[in-house]
């Protein structure tokens, strides 16, 4: 692999985490996932243990609970099944290679690849190309065989699906929305297509902006069951109660761009009406058991059982890099076309660019796109998991992040040469 392939994942990387001022955050060292004993004992000490409450803050505690969900929240496993599991070819020679890259950070601070993942606040990262592995770290104290949340990388999962079952003729993507959902029809989604969701055009009143108490994605993360739900909090607590209760927005579908969780939320549901599984057997069916994956995933759920389709998949590192491999090799994987060439083409092919810089409320972690095409895929579109050239390199990474800026750390990122 050229240096300048190498040199070009690792700038994409830190410019995707470099945002906000460092002096707010602790010290890497100090919050050591071997050393801050988070859960240990029985029972833990009063300072050391995390509940629903504490899942994403006081930081350091996404450190141990990023990779402990299951145990917080409810959950819905994803077996791997009894198959036999896919070889990941290790790459002789260039684990210190990468990890003596240098580069110079926003700040100007030289250093080198290995010494950006010990200041910052990576779980794990794994780079592949050509099928092989060649760089693969975990920071001391993360299992590498515990499934580790994906937040919005699980919509690239949805979506994927999504856009295969349009290939088969099992869903229609000109379809209005209440056709498969009349429980939306007084909603914001009233009008709205299939696709308009898939391409997150459809226009609903809702705001999903994180640093904003007052944001409607606090309504929706209550729904979801993403934290105790006050006793006198009087509205939705699961998700199929909140999502007829959101508006319509004040421009017509299919304008513009807009990122809303909500709307990949509508899509699992979609999926699970028309296929009649859940939105983990379904993963499990199309995806996980012919990966030859290592581990089985789990998907979170709300109250009444309903997978969080945008936030809530949990995998290992390892088995992330076989789906990004998939999806690279145009859906073939483990000796079988676990999804069509034609679903994948689709998803290369991207949607309307024009309707994406129309948007004035796109996420600061939407997919970016230099001149040297490098392209940053943050999960945040339903249909398009990815943009990947034949000749990607796919990088799994995962992170306990300290602040909102640090989040994209654990996304899926995939770059052409």
């Amino acid at each position: 692999m050229k240096k300048s392939a190498i040199l070009g994942v690792t700038l994409t990387t830190v410019l995707l985490s470099a945002q906000g001022n460092a002096a707010d955050l602790p010290d890497p060292k100090s919050v050591r996932t071997d050393q801050l004993q988070l859960m240990q004992g029985f029972p833990p000490a009063a300072d050391k243990q995390i509940t629903q409450a504490g899942f994403m803050r006081p930081y350091p505690n996404p450190r141990w609970s990023f990779h402990h969900a299951r145990e917080l929240f409810p959950s819905r496993r994803v077996a791997r099944g009894h198959e036999a599991v896919s070889v990941l070819p290790q790459a002789e020679g260039m684990e210190q290679q990468i990890a003596d890259l240098t580069f110079t950070g926003p700040d100007g601070e030289q250093m080198s690849f290995g010494q950006y993942l010990d200041s910052t606040y990576v779980d794990g990262v794994l780079v592949m190309q050509h099928g092989k592995v060649l760089f693969e770290r975990y920071q001391a104290g993360v299992p590498e065989d515990e499934p580790h949340i994906l937040w919005s990388v699980t919509k690239s999962f949805v979506g994927l699906l999504a856009t295969q079952l349009i290939e088969e003729g099992e869903l229609d993507p000109a379809a209005l929305i209440t056709s498969y959902l009349p429980e939306l029809e007084n909603s914001g989604w009233r009008g709205a297509t299939v696709q308009q969701v898939l391409d997150m055009t459809a226009d609903i009143d809702y705001s999903e902006v994180y640093a904003d108490r007052n944001s409607d994605v606090v309504k929706y993360s209550l729904a979801a069951g993403m934290g105790p739900v006050p006793h006198d909090y009087p509205g939705a607590r699961d998700l199929y109660s909140y999502l007829p209760t959101i508006a319509a927005g004040v421009d017509e579908h299919g304008q513009s761009f807009r990122y809303r969780t909500t709307h990949t939320e509508v899509l699992g549901w979609i999926l699970r009406r028309v296929t009649g599984m859940s939105t983990a057997a379904l993963i499990e069916q199309r995806l996980w058991r012919k990966l030859g994956t290592e581990e089985d995933a789990y998907m979170l759920l709300d109250s009444k059982g309903a997978e969080w389709a945008g936030a809530g998949l949990n995998v290992t590192l390892r088995d992330l890099a076989r789906f990004a491999e998939m999806v690279r090799l145009g859906g073939e994987f483990n000796g079988q076309q676990i999804i069509s060439a034609a679903a994948i083409e689709k998803i290369r092919e991207g949607g309307d660019r024009d309707k994406f810089k129309a948007s004035t409320a796109s996420r600061s972690s939407a997919p970016r796109q230099s001149k040297r095409s490098v392209r940053v895929v943050t999960g945040i579109s339903s249909r398009r998991p990815a943009a990947i050239s034949s000749r990607a390199i796919p990088i799994a990474t995962s992170g306990g992040s300290a602040t909102t800026r640090m989040a994209p750390l654990k996304r899926w990122v995939c770059m052409a040469r």
